[in-house]
């Protein structure tokens, strides 16, 4: 009792030899060309027009806190929005693109400043709630953005162009 395999799986010596020299090849054509490109993700885009938004409601909410600030203090109080504005607009750029840590170190100092919102946002609820609704509105905007840039398809394409810069492609 011979039992012979079917014709079809069947192979020759030569054949054997031509399918791994043919995934060879493509395995090179693959590594030549670069990954495909990757459009960045709505929700990085959207997160970061909550960004803008944010920065835009602070700098119009900071004269209706103006009340509460002493005039010796007001040239304190603009300096540290226009560097909260420069330092904010850098990691929104580095965001768009596509550097990880920007994201990251976004995410942190939001964690890390909410426990001294809210406290903040009860004083300031006391004094003016016009600049309360103001900062409540900033608080919202910043947790969008926080949690979109949290989201899967934010991550992946992160992690996508970390892979890029790390094979060489621009």
């Amino acid at each position: 009792m011979n039992e012979e395999k079917p014709p079809e799986s069947q192979e020759s010596p030569q054949g054997s030899l031509e399918k791994p020299q043919e995934s060879l090849e493509k395995r090179a054509e693959s590594v030549d060309k670069p990954p495909e490109f990757r459009e960045r993700p709505k929700e990085v885009v959207y997160a970061t027009r909550f960004m803008i938004a944010s920065l835009v409601v602070g700098v119009i909410a900071f004269p209706l806190r103006g009340a509460e600030l002493k005039p010796q203090l007001w040239f304190i109080g603009i300096f540290a929005i226009v560097l909260t504005v420069i330092f904010t607009l850098f990691l929104l750029f580095m965001i768009l693109g596509g550097r990880n840590w920007a994201r990251l170190l976004y995410v942190t100092l939001f964690f890390i400043g909410l426990p001294f919102s809210l406290p903040a946002f009860v004083i300031t609820f006391s004094k003016n709630p016009t600049a309360a609704v103001a900062t409540l509105t900033q608080l919202a905007l910043q947790t969008m953005a926080v949690v979109l840039l949290l989201q899967k398809p934010v991550r992946d394409w992160f992690k996508f162009v970390k892979l890029r810069k790390l094979m060489g492609y621009p």
